[in-house]
């Protein structure tokens, strides 16, 4: 007992003798440490492609079979300490010290196939991808022999779980199945639209990610009766802006178009069109003037008002042959792109199109590669002076804007025996730079 009360008295005399000598600690409460700047390397530059085309698998309904070869156009300019890999569809610049300024200069790439069988016709176009965690497809139709497959590419090292939201002429499309999606790590998801927003003419799609960014794009098709006739790739939207400037609507064979659509209603849609998006809750004033490269093509303006959060189709028909560009002006953020049809009664099938994306603006240093095969031309615009040019580049040859003096928008158009598609110029980037850093 002696002994348990003088080990009381040793601890209550220690206790007090804290009380009363403990340093003053002066420690705010919320306050971070200072913060430093680190130096972030970006990330190495990787493009992916969607490689060859998918079709209904015969033998497993609702499974699809990539079929056939894309034929893929590159060009890489690294500077020593630099190495480009190909594996899988997917260019990486292997960049350890960090020493390449990314960019379309640095790498670029794209692919093209022609298509010619029972089930499929077209020339199928597609620029290669930096994956993303956040993509606007505008264009597409699960109309009847309408076909659109939504292609999702999931190169990184981890696991991506996609939503979808899918918007039509009435707004958000409440439909089932659109989230939770699962594209494992290296794998692809081939997702056919008319399960997801069956009937729709005109949607746009917003792609989001969780985990490993993706690449995704529309594989869209038109059966006519029991023709195949066209095919094509939807790319990555721009974004939604004040301005859209759609370059690249080359219009080949109107007087065949029309004919066709007079003796058919199938082919309706060779008219050619602008789709935009409203993406807020404010309806959009648009003016759409269309542009000729020359005298010779008279174009039209076309002045609407769009629905909040809806997708119209607005018709430019009646242009006669020739090439022309749309310059879209809103007072709300739009997206915009145009479907370019392409028609020959001459030849079986009769009619291509392509979609052609709002184009990015160049501000800078842009390099394009030129598919090896067909006759390509770019279709360039300046805006601010309404001056259109066609400039045709040799097949398998690399094209370079230096930095212009006025922002300028370029779309490459491709012409295979009659076929068409087209090629974006895109600028490749991934962020990298000073980040701050806070330890606490």
């Amino acid at each position: 007992m002696f002994r348990r009360i003088s080990a009381l008295i040793i601890v209550a005399t220690a206790a007090a003798s804290l009380l009363i000598f403990a340093p003053n600690l002066d420690l705010p409460i919320g306050k971070l440490a200072a913060s430093e700047d680190l130096q972030v390397k970006a990330k190495n530059l990787s493009l992916v492609c969607p490689g060859a085309i998918y079709q209904n698998d015969a033998n497993n309904i609702g499974e699809f079979l990539q079929t056939g070869r894309a034929s893929i156009s590159r060009d890489f300019a690294g500077p020593t300490g630099t190495e480009l890999v190909f594996e899988d569809e997917v260019f990486t610049v292997l960049d350890p010290q960090g020493v390449a300024a990314q960019g379309s200069a640095l790498l670029t790439a794209n692919q093209t196939q022609l298509v010619a069988s029972a089930s499929a016709n077209g020339l199928a176009g597609a620029a290669c991808q930096n994956p993303s965690s956040d993509i606007w497809l505008v264009g597409g139709s699960t109309a009847t022999g309408r076909e659109s497959l939504l292609i999702l590419r999931n190169p990184s090292p981890v696991d991506a779980t996609v939503d979808l939201q899918i918007f039509g002429e009435e707004g958000l499309l409440q439909l089932q199945g659109l989230t939770g999606i699962s594209v494992a790590s290296g794998k692809s998801v081939v997702l056919p639209m008319s399960g997801l927003a069956p009937k729709a003419k005109t949607f746009v799609t917003h792609i989001t990610s969780k985990g490993g960014a993706v690449a995704a794009w529309l594989q869209v098709k038109s059966v006519r009766g029991l023709q195949a006739s066209g095919l094509d790739y939807i790319s990555p939207s721009m974004g939604a802006s004040l301005n859209q400037v759609i370059p690249g609507i080359f219009i080949r064979g109107a007087a065949d178009a029309a004919a066709l659509a007079a003796a058919n209603s199938d082919y309706a849609d060779l008219a050619q069109i602008i789709r935009v998006f409203v993406p807020g809750e404010t309806e959009a004033n648009v003016k759409i003037q269309i542009l000729g490269a020359n005298a010779k093509t008279f174009g039209t303006v076309i002045v609407q008002t769009l629905k909040a959060g809806s997708v119209t189709d607005v018709s430019i028909s009646g242009l006669t042959d020739g090439d022309y560009v749309a310059v879209l002006d809103s007072d709300v953020p739009v997206q915009a792109a145009a479907r370019l049809s392409r028609t020959n009664k001459t030849k079986v099938p009769a009619t291509d199109f392509t979609w052609l994306q709002a184009a990015q603006p160049i501000d800078g240093v842009r390099v394009i590669s030129v598919p090896a095969v067909g006759i390509s031309k770019l279709s360039v615009v300046n805006p601010t002076s309404a001056a259109v040019q066609t400039i045709v580049v040799a097949p398998g040859s690399t094209y370079r804007f230096d930095k212009p003096a006025a922002a300028l928008f370029a779309n490459l158009i491709l012409d295979v025996d009659g076929m068409v598609t087209n090629i974006p110029v895109i600028d490749y980037q991934n962020a990298g730079g000073a980040v701050k850093v806070s330890v606490r």
